[in-house]
């Protein structure tokens, strides 16, 4: 990172890299339905296999977002807000299923931690940056 820009070019990259996780794990769940979940050992109710499609569809969307903010990062501090708002609402929701629910799997609660961390220093990062332009 760079003093000058705030390390606008690193950010790009991060962001362009993290935008990977929405995109693969929505397009997982959209397609093949819970049984992209490590564990799962059936079908479940039909609701539930619809609306963990539906989500997972629009968990993927988020990818292109990201990808909109990227090569003007500077610039896309409301976006970079917006979506990591939403993202890290979502660790919070996983912190509740877990308390209600259990433990879930490893790769769901690595999924919560970057939720409720990663989130949050990415939107710093960006108002660095935007500072710094």
């Amino acid at each position: 990172m760079t003093s000058s820009d705030g390390g606008r070019r690193g950010l790009q990259i991060t962001l362009g890299v993290l935008s990977a996780i929405p995109l693969a794990s929505g397009l997982g769940g959209a397609l093949l339905g819970p049984a992209s979940l490590p564990g799962n050992t059936g079908p479940l109710a039909p609701d539930v296999e619809n609306e963990y499609r539906y989500t997972h569809a629009v968990y993927a969307a988020v990818a292109p977002l990201i990808w909109s903010a990227i090569p003007r990062v500077e610039r896309s501090g409301a976006l970079v807000r917006g979506v990591s708002g939403a993202l890290f609402v979502g660790g919070l929701v996983r912190l509740l299923a877990w308390q209600k629910a259990g433990k879930p799997q490893p790769a769901l609660v690595a999924g919560a931690a970057l939720e409720l961390l990663g989130t949050p220093a990415l939107v710093a990062w960006q108002r660095r940056v935007a500072a710094r332009a």
